[in-house]
């Protein structure tokens, strides 16, 4: 049984993966829920959303995984060792993996190269990130917002790493990982120097490039390009189910972030809603992707007692803020 664990605002996530896989091969919990459990089932577990957790939260999921590891169960994206977004950026680059680096905003950055731009470690938003081109207008903008009461902690500056496609077009690939198996998925191409997700699609289509874009996606997926260095890099993070992404600059992978909680779509809505010319390409990475999944699925069977000090100890309170456990 693989069980999914993630916070209780971004269960979405994998809602439709779990019930397209079905209910006795997966399951989804929120920490909400597992904090306030003195027992629960062994198997395999993944735990993500690790940029969404406080340090103590981070350290009551670390808790559970060591006594669901202790008890036989697989335990993926472990809390105690799956490294945040500032760190991982910063050892992509000494690693020479990337070319950008990035600083924590409340400690006096100084980039070595312009532009950059600021964005949370504890989220995924990238709507209204504007791209600084200098010192003085960095300096400025965390003058800006202090003086507006927004508070640095949990912001960081990043380096700008990126190379239009074609004019004015940008492209972001993405590759899975589920256990020791690596899944090319999707190449994702809009008008805005962040991808965000396939935009625009009546426009690509007009695109005098759209089917250069198409092929493009096509040797991706099939072809399994960059796959020891993005290897590597999950390596790096930590991480054993997640995704990454990433963007082609002077032909070497840049990688901007590992999302150990991507979001995942029905099969249904894939038919229904991808365009007939990436439908196959699209398809066939889908079904790899839940294939790698399931195969990942390890041992570990019985039921696991969470009778950690620091858990006990927070149980009672958090049944009287969540509401009691279920089953």
């Amino acid at each position: 049984m693989i069980n999914f664990v993630t916070t209780r605002s971004h269960r979405y996530t994998v809602r439709r993966l779990v019930r397209d896989l079905g209910r006795r091969k997966c399951r989804q919990w929120t920490y909400e829920d597992l904090f306030t459990r003195r027992r629960i089932p062994g198997g395999t577990w993944i735990f993500t959303d690790h940029e969404r957790l406080s340090d103590f939260e981070l350290s009551l999921a670390a808790a559970i995984a060591a006594r669901l590891e202790g008890a036989g169960s697989l335990v993926l994206n472990h809390p105690a060792h799956v490294r945040g977004r500032l760190a991982l950026l910063k050892l992509l680059n000494t690693e020479g993996i990337n070319d950008f680096t990035a600083w924590p905003c409340d400690g006096s950055p100084r980039p070595a190269r312009f532009p950059v731009f600021i964005r949370n470690t504890f989220d995924h938003k990238s709507a209204a990130i504007e791209l600084i081109e200098d010192q003085a207008g960095l300096d400025a903008c965390i003058l800006a917002m202090q003086r507006d009461g927004v508070s640095l902690a949990g912001k960081i500056v990043i380096e700008y790493a990126g190379e239009e496609v074609s004019p004015g077009v940008w492209a972001r690939f993405s590759t899975y990982r589920a256990g020791d198996t690596l899944v090319e998925h999707h190449a994702a191409v809009g008008f805005e120097w962040i991808v965000k997700d396939q935009k625009h699609e009546s426009r690509l289509h007009e695109h005098p490039g759209y089917r250069g874009f198409l092929e493009a996606e096509r040797d991706f997926v099939a072809n399994g390009r960059f796959r020891a260095i993005l290897r590597r890099a999950f390596d790096l993070a930590r991480v054993d189910y997640g995704r990454a992404d990433f963007a082609i600059v002077a032909g070497r992978p840049q990688i901007y972030e590992i999302n150990t909680n991507p979001k995942h779509g029905s099969r249904r809505a894939l038919l229904r809603r991808t365009h007939p010319d990436r439908l196959e390409t699209q398809l066939g990475a889908e079904d790899r992707l839940r294939a790698a999944l399931l195969a990942a699925d390890g041992s570990g069977t019985g039921t696991v007692v969470l009778d950690d000090p620091l858990l006990r100890r927070q149980q009672k309170p958090l049944r009287r803020l969540f509401g009691p456990a279920r089953g």
